[in-house]
């Protein structure tokens, strides 16, 4: 019986893993008044800092003779913060009360 048995090979698959690509999605857009500054507002942790901006890529030497300097700043949104456009800290401030309805407690 075992001559007439029919014998079954298993399959072999190569797989290839790869890595998920992190793709940034566009949230909004803020234009900042004249002599005003982006505040970033952790609410959680109730700290205020100015918001650091994401590195711009070099400009091509062809753009900059054409006329074509413009290049937007960058900022990745952190959890639980907020973002503000104001003078200093203190009208940040009156904008979250006013705005969001949110006072932090050490400020």
């Amino acid at each position: 019986m075992r001559e007439t048995e029919q014998k079954t090979q298993d399959k072999i698959e190569n797989v290839k893993q790869q890595a998920i690509k992190l793709q940034k999605i566009k949230i909004g857009e803020m234009r900042p008044k004249k002599n005003h500054t982006l505040f970033e507002i952790n609410i959680v942790e109730n700290a205020i800092e100015i918001a650091k901006f994401d590195e711009l890529p070099a400009i091509k030497f062809e753009d900059a003779m054409s006329g074509n300097l413009l290049g937007q700043k960058k900022i990745t949104k952190k959890d639980n913060c907020v973002y503000i456009s104001a003078l200093n800290k203190k009208n940040a401030l009156k904008i979250l009360k006013r705005d969001f309805r949110i006072q932090l407690k050490n400020y």
